[in-house]
């Protein structure tokens, strides 16, 4: 699509030239470019014209002029700043346009979004972000003058710390080209407020850019993911929980008890990169029934009080900023879960607009799952529990007030990005709108990141679900259900061979191939029933009646290690959920949620899994080939399994997992040739022509180079 300059636009002045000193043209300062352009390419002789909301869906609209001559189209538009909708309209039919990505709605419809920002005042550019080893870091970026503003104040510019005292440019010139060269920064994330002004005083929007020094991963797909739901993980000082009186009651974990455990080194041991906070929202104290027809309190943190409060109960504001600032001290990203779908019914936005649209109620609503109230038909309008209303998303306003919502949590907390609860639930044009907003909110682009909830079967199917919410306009990220699902069947409960995990990641890699996008690699979640339990076949049980006791069966934990092994060795994002690194027992909801055993309690066979976490955490770290190296399969049976990962640095790692009863052998054709280590036991290991790597009965093997640099 041809590129016309949009917004802001760096090169394109609407001013004319200024006299300079001696009568000399100087050369005007960048200015912000708010014209918008609407882009097609119909069929040739086809007519294409516009109507929008600008002139009250009028039509026939205005009809788009050629441009060039390989058949592309342009409206130039020059509107006051503001939202607008609008649709193609094309032999009488109107349509989307393909070309935009975001959405709202006129009425019931679903119009393209077109967003105009003000060019009465000044804005702030950031073009680029660098740091460099020891703590060096420089920021440089475009002041933007207003349409008809004046150019830069250069001693204006500055830029400031939460807390810290503000820094001055070292280079800012008229031109409104500046630079900031920090030094001594120390580990983690900074994140700097850029303010200035131009030479007639007026402030300029500001900007924030955002500095990493030594992170524990460069980036998400080099990363490990862990889940918390931080009631039921550690209390103050990293205490180990007492179970809760009943299955769904508190049971005291507080983000204190996070940031304990971050000081204590428990994440670094794993290798963990990022962690994942359950919702922090003000929540309910009151007990009520839940979907299970058992009281049930909000420990969980998904029933919104207060969307823009940290819930006392888990510490407050305060709490939330200590494990954010010690989570960036020690390398570590944080995101947090959040709830756009649905408010608790005190919520006061609710109180407000009950009953006038805002909210699926009335008489159309519904309970998700009710009689007459399928999941498939009403997944966008049912409501979760009665007293769980849901958001209106053709209401007016509820796009623009989500997107609000979020970007509040990372801009007042400084977070790195967002975990999105329950994405099918919701209109596409929800998720993009709040990802825009969020890449809004800080410099460079991706600097806040996006994983979403899409909550799928098995298969193409599941799969597709997912591909519908990403691209570059959508999440960066979501859970890989159909491969969770593959690999609980395969691995766990033995209800399927290697195969059908093998086929469901060539499915995946072809689907995705050059996306960019990043899938989690997960076992189990807060909304499964845990892997142990599944592989024990127990996982479907009732917990209130009986919940399953943690087995004793060596076996079913060296199930765990192997399907924690495999995410580790894939290509993707691991992620851990609170537990899975000791192979924590539990059936569904709320039985999967049981509080973090304290380290004295495990047995040896929980350390044993933790063991083999720790040391595939660490190989993570340490090799190239398991973050991203390309894989390739080389033996794939119903019960043994072999594949390689290479990053093309002559340090290649290879997998291999076996389900027979007895000794056996996987054969390797392909793999590069050599002498290799045993990366748990430090067998050596020749590969040659044909070889067949010995393999005991329900285990794998990771296969490092004989020579390599890693611990």
């Amino acid at each position: 699509m041809p590129r016309f300059p949009l917004v802001p636009a760096l090169a394109v002045a609407l001013a004319g030239p200024a006299l300079g000193a001696c009568g000399t043209r100087a050369e005007p300062p960048p200015r912000r470019d708010c014209r918008a352009f609407l882009w097609a390419k119909p069929d040739p002789g086809v007519e294409l014209r516009v109507v929008g909301s600008w002139n009250g869906w009028a039509s026939p609209g205005a009809a788009l002029l050629p441009y060039g001559s390989d058949g592309w189209r342009v409206l130039p538009l020059l509107l006051p700043a503001g939202e607008y909708g609008y649709r193609m309209v094309q032999g009488g039919q109107s349509a989307l346009d393909p070309h935009a990505p975001l959405s709202a709605y006129q009425g019931e419809q679903e119009v393209s979004l077109l967003i105009v920002p003000s060019c009465e005042v000044p804005a702030i550019q950031v073009d680029s972000v660098e740091a460099s080893q020891g703590g060096q870091a420089s920021i440089k970026g475009t002041f933007l003058a207003a349409a008809s503003g004046a150019a830069l104040d250069p001693a204006s510019v500055s830029a400031s710390e939460a807390g810290g005292a503000p820094i001055r440019a070292a280079q800012a010139s008229a031109d409104g080209r500046f630079t900031f060269s920090l030094e001594g920064l120390s580990r983690g994330k900074h994140t700097l407020r850029i303010e200035a002004t131009d030479e007639a005083g007026i402030e300029a929007e500001p900007a924030q850019a955002s500095v990493w020094v030594d992170p524990a991963a460069d980036s998400w797909a080099d990363g490990v993911l862990y889940q918390i739901m931080i009631d039921r993980y550690r209390g103050d000082g990293g205490a180990a929980l007492s179970p809760p009186p009943a299955l769904a009651a508190r049971a005291g974990g507080t983000l204190d008890g996070v940031r304990a455990e971050i000081e204590k080194g428990t994440f670094a041991s794993l290798g963990v990169t990022a962690l994942w906070l359950s919702p922090v929202y003000v929540n309910p104290t009151e007990a009520r029934i839940g979907r299970d027809g058992h009281p049930s309190e909000s420990y969980h943190g998904y029933w919104p009080v207060d969307l823009r409060a940290v819930d006392p109960k888990i510490g407050g504001d305060s709490a939330l900023r200590a494990v954010i600032a010690s989570a960036h001290a020690h390398g570590l990203r944080l995101i947090l879960d959040i709830v756009p779908n649905h408010l608790y019914e005190t919520n006061p936005r609710y109180q407000e607009h009950q009953g006038d649209g805002w909210f699926n109620d009335g008489p159309s609503q519904c309970i998700c799952g009710a009689p007459g109230c399928d999941w498939g038909t009403h997944i966008q309008t049912c409501w979760f529990a009665p007293y769980l209303p849901d958001v209106r998303w053709q209401r007016p306003g509820a796009l623009s007030l989500a997107a609000e919502d979020a970007r509040f949590w990372v801009e007042s907390f400084g977070l790195d990005g967002v975990r999105i609860d329950a994405v099918p639930m919701m209109p596409r044009a929800a998720t993009r709108r709040i990802v825009h907003a969020l890449r809004g909110a800080q410099s460079p682009r991706g600097s806040v990141f996006s994983i979403g909830e899409v909550f799928t079967g098995p298969g193409a199917a599941g799969l597709d679900s997912i591909r519908y919410f990403l691209g570059p306009d959508g999440l960066d990220a979501a859970f890989d259900f159909p491969l969770m699902w593959a690999i609980r069947d395969a691995f766990g409960a033995d209800r399927a061979g290697f195969d059908a995990v093998e086929s469901a990641l060539v499915l995946k890699e072809e689907a995705l191939a050059g996306s960019g996008s990043l899938l989690g690699l997960m076992i189990d979640n807060h909304d499964t029933s845990r892997f142990l339990s599944d592989a024990e076949g127990l996982g479907n049980v009732d917990p209130w009646v009986s919940a399953p006791p943690q087995p004793s069966e060596q076996s079913l934990y060296a199930r765990q290690a192997m399907a924690l092994a495999l995410t580790f060795s894939l290509p993707g994002l691991p992620v851990l959920y609170y537990g899975d690194e000791i192979a924590l027992a539990g059936a569904n909801d709320p039985d999967n949620r049981r509080v973090m055993p304290g380290a004295d309690t495990l047995s040896p066979a929980q350390q044993s899994v933790l063991a083999t976490v720790q040391r595939m955490g660490a190989l993570r770290r340490c090799f190239p080939a398991l973050r991203t190296g390309a894989r390739r399969p080389l033996t794939t049976l119903k019960k043994r399994w072999a594949f390689v990962r290479d990053a093309g640095d002559g340090l290649p790692v290879l997998a291999l997992f076996s389900k027979e009863a007895q000794p056996s052998t996987v054969p390797v054709p392909g793999a590069p040739p050599g002498d290799y280590l045993d990366a748990f036991t430090g067998a050596p290991v020749h590969l040659g022509e044909g070889a067949e790597v010995p393999i005991d009965p329900l285990s794998f093997k990771i296969l490092l180079p004989a020579q390599h640099p890693c611990p």
